[in-house]
């Protein structure tokens, strides 16, 4: 496709060119022609005899209708067209602001040649000036060089010397074709007028390669771009899809056209979004099941110890049934925990947001918490009635402080603090503690789910794994981040929980 435009934008150069071409060569007869006629308008027979031609002088109004034609005869340019279904080639140009001139002609022939070497002649000896003046004043009509040679310096057969010292105009082409010259000898002088050399049309000059190459590299680049454009549009299309399966929309997929090397990407991402759909949708079934089949035998056991709570006299066993009791507290509390972590995980349209107050939701989770015994949890942040509202989910961000202000209570030595701050376009709670902090290289894994810094399950150290695994949860679908570090203040742990105040679909 390319080469085929390449051939027919040079088919196109080149008709420009070569009408360019023709109306320069012939642009200094028609010069000489009109400018005899204007002093001479009786002359045009002669002056059709001499160039074999035939010469009209018309009215402007029946010249060109084209306004771009009828400009360039304005500006004193030549136009060249065809008659009579192309056999013959019409010339115009300007001969007053009334008048055009016109030249018809058949065939083009050394005759044409010669008539504007003997106008030139004649045009000199009726100036009285020098030859060169007179030349330089011709030659901005002339595409090609006009010149005084001597006769020495021009190889010449004796029958063309001859024929050039009778006046004749001598017409030479060079053997390769490519170039032509008139002579005509200077009377008086021996030195000849040289007009020429005219270079043949080159249909292959620098200027049509160039356009040519110009063209070829623009389709080329046009064709590179549209194939990269495409890839890359399908690609982003892809990576769309591969977004949303990573924010939990699982149905994510993305259409399939042919079977290209994208194509077939596709469908390798279909296949494993689907895979992992079905995975996942087993692995949250299997979650449910377990966790809602564990609360029935849980309740059985936690009303049968009831019952044997109530007839057993004995303080040893009433001891060891108060353990068993906070043991089935602390599992029931695992299995909630795992439910809501599973919800979480599930995906955005769980969560119902509204506007509501999270200065006051903070203040409520600190009056409701219940630490040790020797640790005190305070509210440091802004008043509830200066802060405004925010679009949240109400109950997962009161979840997400209180699992903060709960892991930060098991951990502190003595005082938790909650600061809640409302900006203009952020929301953030930070809980502090005095407790031992969290080492800088476990920073990145506290929040993973079922996760300790220590191996111990002790009721003095508590937790499960899954209390701050919920908050990073809780704090992703509100389009914020949970984040963890040290305490200026107190020298601990800082637990902060950051999201957009107005919420973004």
């Amino acid at each position: 496709m390319v080469a085929v435009i390449s051939i027919a934008a040079l088919q196109l150069v080149n008709v420009v060119r070569t009408a360019q071409f023709n109306e320069e060569m012939v642009a200094g007869s028609l010069y000489l022609l009109a400018q005899r006629l204007r002093q001479d308008p009786d002359a045009i027979s002669e002056l059709s005899a001499r160039f074999d031609a035939d010469i009209r002088i018309l009215p402007r109004s029946q010249g060109p209708r084209d306004e771009y034609q009828r400009d360039r005869l304005a500006r004193g340019q030549v136009l060249v067209d065809s008659v009579n279904h192309g056999r013959t080639a019409r010339l115009l140009h300007t001969l007053s602001d009334d008048e055009l001139l016109e030249v018809q002609i058949d065939t083009v022939t050394e005759i044409q040649a010669q008539a504007t070497a003997y106008m030139l002649l004649e045009d000199w000896q009726r100036s009285g000036i020098s030859i060169e003046d007179f030349l330089a004043r011709m030659q901005p009509h002339f595409s090609f060089p006009l010149s005084v040679v001597p006769l020495d310096s021009l190889l010449l057969s004796e029958g063309d010397h001859a024929r050039i010292h009778f006046g004749d105009v001598l017409a030479r082409i060079s053997i390769e074709g490519r170039k032509a010259e008139a002579l005509a000898k200077l009377p008086g002088r021996q030195e000849a007028l040289r007009l020429g050399p005219i270079e043949a049309f080159n249909p292959y000059s620098w200027q049509a390669i160039a356009v040519i190459t110009v063209i070829i590299f623009m389709m080329l680049g046009l064709g590179v771009y549209w194939v990269v454009n495409s890839f890359q549009m399908r690609l982003s299309k892809l990576e769309q899809a591969t977004s949303r399966l990573a924010q939990g929309h699982m149905n994510a997929r993305v259409a399939i056209h042919g079977g290209d090397p994208v194509s077939r990407l596709g469908v390798a991402f279909n296949k494993m979004a689907e895979h992992i759909q079905r995975l996942i949708s087993i692995q949250r079934e299997m979650v449910r099941a377990v966790s809602h089949e564990l609360r029935t035998p849980v309740a059985r056991i936690r009303f049968g110890m009831q019952i044997i709570e109530d007839v057993a006299d004995d303080p040893f066993v009433s001891k060891q049934l108060s353990g068993m009791d906070s043991d089935i507290q602390e599992l029931d509390e695992l299995i909630d925990e795992i439910l809501t972590y599973a919800r979480l995980e599930e995906g955005g349209p769980l969560l119902d947001f509204q506007e509501a107050n999270v200065a006051d939701l903070a203040l409520q989770v600190v009056e409701e918490a219940r630490p040790p015994a020797h640790v005190r949890v305070s509210y440091v942040g802004m008043n509830p009635d200066d802060a405004g509202s925010a679009e949240i989910e109400p109950r997962y961000i009161h979840r997400a402080i209180q699992n903060l202000v709960g892991n930060a209570g098991r951990y502190a030595k003595s005082a938790v603090q909650v600061n809640c701050s409302i900006g203009a376009d952020i929301c953030r709670v930070d809980v502090e503690d005095d407790g031992s902090g969290i080492p800088e290289e476990e920073w990145n894994r506290v929040f993973t789910a079922f996760a300790r810094l220590d191996d111990s399950r002790t009721r003095s150290s508590g937790g499960y794994g899954l209390g701050l695994s919920i908050v990073r949860r809780i704090a992703y679908w509100h389009g914020g981040r949970a984040m963890v570090g040290r305490s200026e203040a107190l020298g601990g742990a800082k637990f902060s929980l950051i999201w957009p105040r107005r919420h973004q679909d």
